[in-house]
């Protein structure tokens, strides 16, 4: 592949692998099968989504250019309405076991490979890496994905997975499959590999990035229905679009972000720079997903999409002047000085219709502890301009740091209270794989890596006791306030009568939060009003 550098290296022995494990299969290879894993999520807290996998899609590409057979089975969305509880409140949903199985056994794949994009699936990823091994013990099984990045020693000491890629796995996967196909000539120069060879578990650790995005070839959205993600309509976060069912296309325009904050995991799968994609090229896939696919809104899910303002105000222009007409949003989260008057009025113009800051704390001490850059007093200006302009302003906070304060959680949400925001979404501080926070968390003795269980690993259902503030009244604070963020009229206290969400949302979230936290009687109060207001006829928006 064009444009990268990357670069043989030595192998480093991590230790014997279990008695009785097999070495890492080595095979020919010409029939792929990728896999995105059933999905967990914890009832009442999170929602179900049904998004393009867009890590597979761009490895599925770089196959199907090699000559590969690809095909890719994306479970939680082909099996979205078959939920199972899986207990302690948390429910799985996607394609069963059993649908999985029969999956492999009708395409018959020489190699699967298994994305863990979320902690959380570690155990769903090895369900399918133990099926593919009984359907054929000579299935070559890799897996990938932030998780696998933070934790391949670990799995690499599973029988049923052969090969953990670390990083950004396009052009792993291309090389590793090459030296599968060359009798595993090449296997002990090939980079950012972890696997067993001779009874040890060998890491071969990773020497370079891909520089050149563009050279990378758009996701292979073909190898699955794209019609099932916009019939489902449940993109990442809750919908503020009424009953409509918008046919929204992710996107990543770059990799990784310049800041360096202690609870990110965003170095293990990107690595500490910034990298981005050209305006050009950006562009060019925008118009390929708009003619192939009908794409009406663009979700731009970049861990910093405006980083490189300059080349944001590009991408703005080119909507422009390729008279694309089609609105976008960016909700992972802006950095607030990636943006100014002059770029938002740009965003406005191209059809930005929302964006997200994450803004964390609004206590200066907490952000100079986790080495997140501090917006405090750059926000409010920012919101204000972009509000005028008719932009949706989302924000995302977190409590819970380690040794935070009560009063220190409340100065937070009297912040977020103050920006007066579309959404304010407050996480639980969780201390994610890969992460500074999870090693300190870990070499504290507050994470036992031996019993950890990564179901746990929720933003809105954590445990861990990290703060000075009680994990209950947390996880009351996050969802209470989300609720009156959407839900409530500041001026009134009542509800807010230009709510644009369908009737049935609005009712189920404030019944979970009910259900939830039963003493909350501004949520019981909320709920009375919009039972009242749908039995009248009067949908939200219109009320």
């Amino acid at each position: 592949m064009s444009g990268s550098t990357l670069l043989s290296a030595p192998a480093a022995e991590l230790g014997a692998a279990p008695a009785g494990c097999r070495d890492s299969v080595v095979r020919p290879v010409q029939r792929v099968q990728l896999f995105f894993p059933p999905m967990v999520f914890s009832r009442f807290q999170s929602r179900q989504t049904a998004m393009f996998p867009l890590g597979l899609g761009y490895v599925g590409a770089v196959l199907e250019r090699e000559g590969y057979d690809v095909a890719m089975v994306d479970c939680p969305s082909e099996g979205y309405d078959t939920t199972i509880d899986i207990g302690k409140d948390r429910e799985v949903y996607g394609l069963t076991a059993e649908q999985i199985r029969r999956r492999i056994e009708q395409f018959r794949p020489d190699a699967i490979g298994i994305s863990c994009l979320f902690s959380t699936l570690e155990r769903r990823m090895l369900q399918i890496a133990q099926i593919a091994k009984q359907v054929d013990p000579d299935i070559v099984v890799f897996v990938g994905g932030p998780h696998v990045s933070a934790f391949y020693k670990r799995l690499a000491h599973d029988p049923n997975v052969d090969y953990c890629v670390t990083g950004e796995g396009e052009e792993v996967a291309v090389s590793l499959l090459r030296a599968l196909n060359e009798n595993g000539r090449g296997l002990d120069q090939l980079h950012a590999v972890c696997r067993r060879s001779g009874g040890r578990v060998v890491l071969q650790s990773r020497q370079g990035w891909i520089q050149n995005l563009d050279s990378v070839p758009f996701p292979a959205r073909h190898l699955v229905d794209a019609q099932t993600y916009f019939d489902i309509g449940r993109v990442q976060g809750l919908r503020k679009d009424g009953e409509k069912r918008l046919r929204i296309g992710q996107m990543t325009t770059s990799r990784g972000c310049p800041f360096q904050c202690s609870y990110c995991g965003k170095n293990v799968t990107w690595g500490k720079g910034y990298r981005t994609r050209s305006a050009e090229n950006v562009l060019d896939e925008m118009e390929h997903l708009i003619e192939r696919y009908g794409v009406e809104r663009f979700a731009f899910q970049d861990d910093n999409f405006t980083a490189n303002m300059e080349r944001a105000a590009a991408i703005c222009d080119g909507i422009v002047e390729r008279g694309l007409d089609v609105t976008w949003e960016a909700h992972n989260g802006l950095g607030v000085n990636f943006l100014d008057a002059a770029l938002l009025e740009k965003m406005k113009a191209s059809g930005c219709v929302g964006f997200t800051i994450a803004v964390e704390s609004a206590t200066d001490a907490t952000l100079k502890r986790v080495r997140k850059p501090n917006y405090i007093k750059l926000a409010p200006p920012v919101v204000k301009i972009a509000k005028q302009l008719g932009i949706e302003v989302r924000g995302f906070f977190m409590i819970g740091f380690p040794g935070e304060a009560l009063d220190e959680v409340w100065d937070t949400v009297a912040y977020a209270r103050e920006l007066d925001l579309a959404v304010s979404a407050f996480a639980l501080v969780t201390p994610l794989p890969g992460t500074k926070l999870y090693l300190e968390c870990v070499a504290a003795g507050l994470i036992d890596e031996a019993t950890i269980d990564f179901e746990d690993f929720s933003f809105g259902a954590f445990e861990l006791e990290l703060s000075k503030v009680p994990v209950a009244q947390l996880k009351a604070i996050r969802k209470v306030e989300w609720l009156k963020t959407v839900l409530m009229d500041r001026a009134t206290g009542g509800l807010k009568h230009d709510v644009d969400m369908a009737p049935s949302d609005v009712l189920t979230e404030l019944g979970n939060g009910i259900l939830l936290f039963p003493e909350q009687e501004d949520l019981r109060r909320l709920h009375a009003e919009a039972s009242a207001l749908y039995a009248s006829g009067i949908p939200a928006a219109a009320s």
